[in-house]
């Protein structure tokens, strides 16, 4: 009944023809079923159906909501929960796998071409062992990156970039005892450490929440766990030798913009001191997709008209923009299945004079 309320709400809304009904009643039948349903912040019993033909009514013209409509059915991206895991079920085999591969090869000094001949060789399933995945945010779905590779050990892969000082010393314990399975002998002081750090997560379209300065120090996850991981007095310092340390951020969705950042920031951090750092985005979200103004003018008029500063906190401020085109203006049309990111232009995500048609849950509730 309420499905049936919700179509016949739209059609009103959109002042649709019988013909209007016929062509688009289908399209958004399937688009709702086999994906945007599952949007984990609707309110219980909401559907997308029932959002979109609200979100739709608080334009006050008729223009307003075809443009807003046009909008959602030619730019928006959903990426749902199954192809969020599929991007998961890639990271190791086609991304970090193949990384650890071309590290050892280039120890070894073997042809680039002949890397399975480095994944026969002891060296390498030590190299496997002396790797730490950590996540950068609940988004890293750790849990599922473990399932998907139960070659890993249990005990490095860990949920969270935050490491106690009592994990520490558990994960080097660990560390020691696996070694010494490979090697059938206990492992030398100088083995027991992570020769590679490997940090995941499910999305980056600026870098700046992971990485930048302020006050002359590095700031963000990244910058903080870099800055504890190369303090001598921190306990995470003895996970690794910088000097033999490779560290891999690995993407499931990123923008170029992200990745060129991260990999020219964190160039400058650890260049000199002898730790080498790539950045890979398993899906990158090609810059063709980013909403900026003076693309489409009436699109510009309703996101001035409709925004309302209220979502802007100190956090948000940080990128350097208001949020009428995202976070840090990156003006992305994304919604993913458990959240809609801050990065997405705000007439989709943000409240405040307008229900959004994907409700954001926000981790920080400063405002300014």
């Amino acid at each position: 009944m309420r499905a049936s309320l919700a179509e016949r709400l739209l059609a009103t809304v959109l002042e649709w023809s019988t013909e209007d009904i016929s062509r688009e009643r289908p399209l958004l039948d399937v688009l709702a079923r086999l994906k945007y349903d599952e949007y984990q912040q609707f309110s219980p019993g909401m559907r997308f159906i029932e959002s979109l033909a609200y979100w739709l009514s608080q334009f006050r013209e008729l223009k307003e909501r075809q443009t807003a409509y046009r909008f959602f059915k030619s730019n928006l991206i959903f990426c749902s929960a199954a192809e969020m895991n599929h991007l998961v079920s890639l990271a190791y085999p086609d991304h970090i796998r193949p990384f650890l591969l071309r590290k050892l090869a280039g120890e070894l000094g073997l042809n680039r071409w002949h890397l399975p001949k480095a994944a026969e060789r002891r060296e390498f399933a030590l190299l496997e062992r002396q790797t730490l995945y950590l996540g950068l945010s609940d988004g890293a779905r750790t849990d599922i990156f473990r399932r998907y590779n139960p070659n890993l050990s249990h005990e490095q892969v860990r949920l969270s970039h935050e490491i106690a000082e009592e994990r520490v010393e558990k994960l080097i314990a660990k560390l020691s005892s696996g070694l010494s399975k490979i090697l059938n002998e206990v492992p030398s002081r100088e083995q027991t450490h992570f020769r590679a750090i490997v940090l995941l997560d499910d999305l980056s379209a600026s870098g700046i929440s992971y990485l930048r300065q302020e006050n002359g120090k590095w700031e963000g996850k990244i910058g903080s766990f870099l800055q504890n991981l190369l303090d001598p007095e921190n306990a995470m310092s003895q996970l690794v030798n910088p000097a033999d340390l490779d560290i891999f951020i690995v993407l499931y969705m990123a923008t170029e913009r992200a990745t060129s950042y991260l990999e020219q920031s964190l160039e400058t951090i650890c260049e000199e001191r002898g730790i080498r750092t790539t950045v890979a985005a398993i899906y990158p979200l090609d810059s063709k997709v980013r909403i900026e103004r003076g693309q489409d003018s009436l699109l510009d008029e309703i996101i001035d008209a409709y925004y309302d500063p209220i979502n802007e906190t100190a956090s948000t401020n940080l990128g350097g923009t208001d949020l009428k085109y995202g976070f840090a203006g990156c003006g992305l049309p994304l919604v993913l299945s458990h959240n809609t990111p801050n990065n997405s232009i705000g007439l989709l995500w943000a409240g405040g004079q307008m229900r959004p048609l994907f409700p954001r849950i926000t981790r920080h509730k400063d405002r300014v």
